[in-house]
């Protein structure tokens, strides 16, 4: 955790020749920080690394959102700008997050702190935590969301790629919550939202194996999680969208495939959104967004298994093309 820290310093002061004056003002501010804890570390090797000050009750309470530069996480960004005290939305693409972070403060006055960081590079997560707590923060709401698709059947993709998106999708959404869930439990209140899909409920889905298979373990992940903490003030749900007008298509290269579907089975961001808030104020484990993904949920639960891996294997043909 100190190399973390120190790690975390010396990429803010390179970053810092990089932005406007004002938010290179507060990348200092946040490198004193990290390299201060790391000495302080040193100086005290028995002490329980940065993780301590997230469980100061001085800490402030604040929204997480990973993959949240573009898509759902950017959608999801501005809807939990409008009730959280402090957003802190980490993408790999800086440019673009400083620019929505401003934005989102401009808009809702809120504080917003960006975090560039490559959540597939080694020690991100301890970075990330370091840097949480170098800010003074502790995670009141986890959003997972950060990921990715792979375009073809399994053998299609390079183990790279797949060992990738198992980092990503699997690896990182399960060591944030191990890390952050136990300060929600000694407050007595948080919430973690992991962002699944209506894939992850579907049987036999062809050009979707191992996406499909991460997703379903999501919300299985989302489950038991729930059910383990049920009665402890903490919301545990399982956020599982078909398909949704964002970028995701067209980054795959499947975009004019994917225009043939009707638009009954398509939902707008906002519509997602929507969808969302309103699940989260209830009590559901697993929350398929939309009376359509629904209806293809609930024949993908109770249709033979035969005639469900039928039904996707002709979907597939029919709309998903192989490289």
């Amino acid at each position: 955790m100190i190399d973390a820290l120190r790690y975390v310093g010396r990429d803010l002061h390179h970053r810092s020749f990089s932005v406007s004056s004002d938010r290179r003002e507060l990348l200092w501010q946040e490198m004193d920080a990290c390299l201060q804890l790391a000495d302080q570390l040193s100086a005290s090797p028995t002490r329980q690394p940065a993780l301590d000050r997230l469980s100061d009750p001085a800490a402030r309470p604040c929204t997480l959102i990973t993959g949240a530069s573009s898509g759902i996480g950017a959608a999801l960004a501005t809807s939990f700008a409008q009730r959280s005290e402090v957003l802190v939305l980490v993408a790999r693409r800086g440019d673009r997050l400083e620019s929505q972070a401003l934005a989102l403060q401009e808009r809702f006055g809120l504080r917003v702190v960006p975090m560039a960081l490559d959540l597939n590079a080694p020690q991100a997560v301890d970075q990330l935590l370091a840097r949480l707590a170098a800010q003074g923060l502790w995670v009141e709401t986890l959003v997972n969301n950060a990921g990715f698709g792979l375009r073809g059947t399994f053998e299609a993709s390079s183990w790279d790629q797949q060992d990738g998106m198992l980092q990503l999708m699997v690896r990182v959404p399960t060591q944030l919550t191990r890390q952050l869930l136990p300060e929600m439990q000694r407050r007595g209140q948080g919430c973690i939202l992991n962002v699944a899909s209506l894939a992850g409920l579907i049987p036999g889905l062809p050009g979707s194996t191992l996406y499909s298979a991460v997703k379903a373990y999501l919300i299985r992940f989302s489950q038991s999680l729930a059910a383990e903490n049920a009665g402890s003030g903490i919301r545990v749900m399982a956020l599982c969208p078909g398909y949704v007008h964002t970028e995701f298509h067209a980054v795959l290269g499947v975009e004019e495939r994917m225009q043939r579907l009707p638009g009954l089975f398509w939902l707008t961001v906002d519509q997602l959104v929507q969808w969302t808030e309103r699940g989260l104020k209830g009590s559901r484990v697993v929350l398929v967004p939309g009376r359509v993904n629904r209806v293809i949920a609930a024949l993908a639960q109770y249709l033979p298994l035969r005639w469900a891996n039928a039904l996707s294997a002709a979907f597939s043909r029919r709309f998903r093309s192989r490289p």
